[in-house]
């Protein structure tokens, strides 16, 4: 397939124009000869020979890697690259199918391979599109305050790679769209440490995250948008959803996109999902705004279900039980693209960020 066929499904072609005029690299191995450089001796020789059989023994061991999953071809080459850096340790050893798609990533059903991590036969890989969180509405919103992380959850220190984030080059917003799966990734570790309902996350590398698998081989969880419930399990899960934002807010931790469709729901057992957009309640100015919306939305979908509750009076309670201040420091820039419907819901606080816009 050709690259530039390949690659226009991502929306990335127009910054790789112009790549194809750059002049080819030679083989340096063929150039020193000619030139008159130093010759390779025997061990030379053996030494690349012995280096091209461990790529090669490598690459072999990649084509391993089963596609059950009959994806369309520019997915499936994105795919492969995705996963790669997950099988030199056999974290996985097939694809098996698509359970949901999204804008910003997708998860796919895969089996764990034999990495002794994973005690379950089925896992989750969650697969992000290229840069695709250029496209996340309020982007800015929940980055403020938070640490520029690399892949496996660690700060970024590097000067250079710092001044290309802020400059927001080619390779800076590589690096951005990296920190973002980084940073998903470390807080799905803090708050599984702390005993929070969330798949298990094993591993990160590239453009994905392996984790828990929740549902069987046939059908994956339902997002609890999806499901009905009766009133004494409602109630139930309605308390479970509360112990998991006062555990995650002990953990220094606001979800930020929390409702009925990022919690999976499965045998009576619920587990929160998608934590990119994460925030810092001491860092980040907007964090009640964001945490009180949290919490109406949690309240919406169970007053559906039969449980009535005071969405502003929990909100302020689980908020002021860790010292967290009520009157926070708003910052109307960022929220200049925030729906107006959802600050409706948010009552006297929506109320006050509204004056502060205008």
């Amino acid at each position: 397939m050709h690259t530039q066929e390949y690659y226009k499904h991502f929306d990335i072609i127009e910054e790789l124009e112009g790549y194809e005029q750059l002049p080819s690299i030679r083989h340096m191995a063929y150039r020193n000869r000619r030139r008159g450089a130093k010759k390779f001796n025997l061990e030379d020789e053996r030494a690349i020979q012995e280096e091209m059989k461990q790529v090669n023994e490598q690459l072999a061991e990649h084509e391993t890697l089963k596609m059950s999953y009959k994806a369309a071809i520019f997915e499936e080459g994105w795919l492969r690259e995705s996963l790669d850096g997950f099988l030199d340790e056999r974290w996985l050893e097939d694809v098996v199918r698509l359970v949901k798609g999204g804008k910003e990533a997708s998860v796919y059903l895969c089996t764990s391979g034999k990495a002794a991590q994973i005690p379950q036969r089925w896992v989750a890989a969650k697969v992000y599109r290229p840069r695709s969180m250029r496209n996340l509405r309020n982007d800015s919103l929940y980055r403020e305050g938070r640490s520029d992380l690399d892949i496996e959850g660690h700060e970024v220190l590097d000067e250079r790679m710092q001044r290309a984030m802020r400059q927001k080059s080619l390779y800076g917003k590589e690096l951005l769209h990296t920190s973002w799966i980084g940073h998903e990734f470390k807080t799905m570790q803090i708050l599984h440490a702390a005993g929070v309902d969330i798949p298990t996350p094993y591993v990160s590398a590239g453009n994905a995250i392996l984790m828990d698998y929740i549902g069987d081989h046939d059908l994956p969880a339902p997002a609890l948008s999806e499901v009905e419930l009766d009133r004494d399990e409602a109630k139930f899960l309605f308390e479970r959803v509360l112990f998991n934002i006062d555990r995650m807010l002990a953990q220094h931790r606001v979800h930020g996109d929390l409702s009925a469709y990022n919690i999976l729901y499965w045998e009576g057992q619920i587990s929160l999902i998608d934590f990119p957009q994460a925030i810092d309640p001491e860092a980040n100015r907007n964090a009640y705004r964001i945490f009180a919306r949290d919490v109406a939305r949690i309240c919406e979908y169970f007053t559906r279900q039969g449980v009535s509750s005071n969405a502003r009076r929990l909100a302020s309670d689980l908020w002021t039980a860790y010292g967290y201040p009520l009157q926070a420091e708003f910052d109307p820039r960022l929220l200049k693209d925030e729906d107006e419907a959802e600050m409706g819901g948010l009552g006297e606080l929506g109320s006050a960020v509204r004056a502060r816009r205008k």
